[in-house]
Parts: C-alpha cells; structure tokens; sequence
C-alpha cells in the first residue's frame, strides 16, 4: 500500500537531507545566483563614505587614501577574507590608493595576497597604489606617536623600501593626512582607533568584523565614532553588491541562504506532515470508537 504524503516527508532518510545541504552549498560556487540584496545602513554608510574619497581624488592632485589595519587571521578567514576583499576591489575601482599595516602577524601577509591578486585584473602596482607596512605591534606611546608622526615609528615596507621613497606616501606625512581607517578584525581592537585617533585628528573609522562581534560595534555606530561597518559574511556580500562585484562574500553568503532555506523549508514540511498525520490518527481512533459503539 502507497504511502500518504505525510507519512512520507516523516520518513525521509536523513542522508538525502544532508546532500541536499551539500548540493545547495555547494551551487553558488560553480553557477552565478543572484539573490535579493538589501544593504544595512552601516554598509551603505561605508560605500558612500569610499565614493566621497573616490569623487575628490578626481579633482584634487593630492590624493586621498585609505588605512587598512588588518587584525584577522586563518581561523576568521571565512568572513574577513571577503570583506578585505570587497574593500580592495572598491579601491582598485574607484583609484584609490591604500596603505596595509596589522597587529596581528598574518593580517598584512593574507591581504597583500588578496592585493596582489585583485590588482593584476585591475593593472594595479605595488607602491604606486598600495603599500604594506607588514606586521607592526605597538605600545600605547608608540601608537600615539604613530598617530603624529607616521615616520617616526615606520621606516620601511614589507620590500625593504624606505617608505619615504614609496610613491603611495608621497602625501602622508601623518594619520590626519589619511582620510578613513577601514580596521578588520575577528577579536576586537578598533576601540583604540576611536578612543586615540579621533581626538586627535577627527579621522573616519570603519571596521569589517565578524558576525560574533557584531552586535558590540553598534553603540558606536551609534554614536557616529564609526562612519561604517561590514558586519561578517553578509556585510561582505552586501558591499560587494554595491559595487557590482561577485567574490567570496556573495557566494558564501548565497550557500548560506540557499542552505537556511532548505532547512526552513524541511522543518516546515516535517511539522506539517507531523500535524496531518496527527489528525488522520485521531479521525481513525474516532471511527473505531464509533464501530465499537
């Protein structure tokens, strides 16, 4: 005798579940899907905060640049990876030159990867639009120091180049001279940039961070002591979104949505067929009650 429908959702063998999931996942990496994509304000406010550097860059020939402090590491690579990368291409785009430099010693090396490897479909060069300061941990005094005098605590790049030779630093004397402080970071640390930086100089800060920490950077959004945010795999996704890009951020995030969905959707039908098996039982215990009678 065939099966009723809701007998048959309940017994699904949980193995065609999990390759579903793995079908699903693994989809946006081999064939392009475009989902719906609706930027947070923190991400758009990040967006729009690039494109103002990118229109005066245009008409002015001292040239506004971008401070990338990369604190991440393999283990938060799934999420800051893309954000990184999302940052890059928009500043590879829109000609805006940038400055690399990390507290953490595996930050600068993954993003001069991401460099080198976006700037080769861009025409980019080393020097001209970027630099990496590398790994550069700092004490508190060393760190305001920095904040005055940039030279005063870096005197060369990952190269060996005495910065003060690089093309890209031709106009950066000291962090008033950088226009935005884009930090990312999977554990923290960009409330040394607010509570240091800002005072002294009023310059932008924005971070890129994971999902996790998320939800503690909003007080300073709040505040407007962060101009932006990309907030994990999603902030990524919508930013790449806004600059009409398709990377990590908006593969990952659409294995992440096509696989919620799936679950969704077998949790739905599960319970619905868990109800109507429910009801076709109680209507047989009635028709039996009433045969006995």
């Amino acid at each position: 005798m065939k099966k009723p429908w809701y007998e048959w959702i309940q017994s699904i063998d949980r193995r065609i579940i999990y390759l579903v999931v793995f079908v699903v996942v693994s989809l946006p990496f081999f064939i392009k899907i475009k989902l719906p994509m609706r930027p947070s304000e923190p991400t758009e406010n990040l967006y729009n905060k690039v494109e103002q550097i990118a229109d005066y860059n245009k008409t002015s020939t001292k040239k506004k640049c971008i401070f990338f402090q990369m604190d991440w590491t393999p283990s938060v690579q799934a999420e800051c990876w893309p954000q990184t990368e999302a940052m890059i291409e928009h500043c590879f785009m829109r000609d805006i030159p940038f400055i690399i430099m990390g507290w953490a010693p595996e930050g600068p090396m993954l993003t001069q990867t991401i460099a080198e490897k976006r700037a080769k479909e861009h025409g980019k060069k080393y020097g001209e639009d970027w630099v990496n300061f590398g790994y550069k941990p700092m004490n508190l005094p060393a760190f305001l120091a920095f904040i005055k005098d940039v030279y005063s605590q870096i005197n060369q790049d990952t190269e060996g180049t005495p910065i003060r030779n690089v093309p890209v630093m031709q106009n950066v004397e000291s962090i008033r001279d950088v226009d935005l402080i884009f930090h990312v970071t999977g554990s923290g640390g960009v409330e040394a940039w607010i509570q240091y930086l800002q005072p002294e100089t009023g310059t932008d800060v924005a971070t890129g961070c994971t999902a996790i920490i998320g939800p503690e950077m909003y007080p300073y959004l709040d505040s407007g002591q962060l101009i932006g945010m990309m907030e994990g795999l999603s902030g990524a996704a919508q930013y790449e979104h806004q600059i009409g890009y398709i990377g990590k951020g908006t593969r990952g995030s659409g294995s992440q949505n096509l696989a919620h969905f799936w679950i969704i959707a077998m949790m739905v039908l599960g319970n619905v067929g868990y109800l109507f098996q429910r009801k076709q039982e109680r209507e047989e215990k009635q028709r039996l009650e009433m045969a006995g009678e």
